[in-house]
């Protein structure tokens, strides 16, 4: 059986009127009549009463009606899957992140992905501190990644997407004079004693941070911990320490004894950004990158569009 013949049925149970139904169809009255009455002999049933007045549906024709309906729907739902794997809508990505990247733009960016491209699985890496996920991605462990960057661009071999601006928080403990405040500056952080993550790769808090204070002419007494985020957290509970984390590294949730004030100044000197290598053959990774790139676009107009 021609799903063409299904096809005409479907329309013609619609219209039940030859004329205008060979019409839509692009078709002469006389084929769609042998059409019809192709079908039903193939089928062993009558599915039209035609008389010179009207068509109507048999009992038979009412109850094929249905089920060719579903097997259209489906051939199409076969067709528009072929489409999409054609046109690079399916396959995988391997998506790099670390577990202290959960808040922000991305997770939704990703719920967004999967929704708009449901053929294209996605396998999540949490990638540890201490481990590079420019690197992975440079060496082809990960189609792309969601990482933190700093303010320079991105090296020649990497495409991305800037999802948002990361700025530096204070994180304090309940007690200490600055908890409370929405935001500090870093001169009033110059005299308290800093703790900042000491980390390896191309971010580089130590250089970007005594950049920052410099920038403003202080030069406060600094403290380098390891790269575990709890570590600092407790250091500042227990020592009455500043530690100057990205706001993407601090916990989302409210963190018992702690508070965490935005560093005035450090909006653009990170930057949560989506990459990939400049010469990936995935088609996936550039429908991700696309799909990065309209969300902080609309992220961005938002903001202009805000109320003061």
């Amino acid at each position: 059986m021609e799903l063409n013949l299904l096809a005409e049925f479907v329309q013609l149970a619609r219209y039940l009127n030859f004329s205008r139904t060979a019409q839509e169809l692009n078709l002469t009255q006389p084929t769609l009549s042998r059409h019809i009455v192709q079908l039903e002999e193939e089928l062993g049933m009558q599915l039209f009463r035609r008389d010179k007045q009207s068509v109507t549906l048999t009992e038979a024709g009412a109850l094929f009606l249905p089920e060719a309906g579903a097997v259209l729907a489906r051939y199409e739902a076969a067709r528009r899957r072929l489409q999409e794997y054609r046109d690079g809508m399916a396959g995988s990505l391997i998506l790099g992140y670390r577990w202290i990247y959960g808040g922000g733009p991305w997770p939704r960016v990703l719920q967004k992905f999967r929704e708009n491209y449901p053929l294209i699985s996605v396998r999540l890496v949490a990638v540890q501190q201490g481990e590079s996920l420019q690197d992975a991605v440079a060496e082809g462990m990960l189609d792309a990644a969601v990482t933190l960057c700093a303010g320079e661009p991105l090296s020649a071999c990497f495409q991305g997407a800037t999802l948002c601006p990361v700025p530096l928080v204070a994180a304090v403990g309940e007690n200490h004079p600055l908890a409370g405040r929405a935001a500090v500056t870093p001169a009033e952080l110059a005299r308290e004693r800093l703790l900042v993550p000491q980390t390896r790769g191309s971010i580089g808090f130590p250089a970007l941070t005594t950049a920052l204070f410099h920038s403003c002419r202080v030069s406060p007494a600094i403290t380098y911990s390891g790269e575990r985020v709890e570590e600092a957290l407790l250091r500042v509970q227990l020592d009455d320490q500043v530690a100057l984390i990205p706001q993407c590294y601090y916990p989302d949730t409210p963190q018992p004894g702690l508070w965490a004030a935005q560093v005035a100044g450090t909006t653009g000197l990170f930057r949560l950004t989506a990459l990939a290598r400049a010469d990936s053959p995935n088609p996936a990774v550039s429908l991700f990158l696309r799909l990065c790139r309209a969300e902080s676009k609309q992220r961005h107009m938002s903001q202009l569009s805000a109320p003061e």
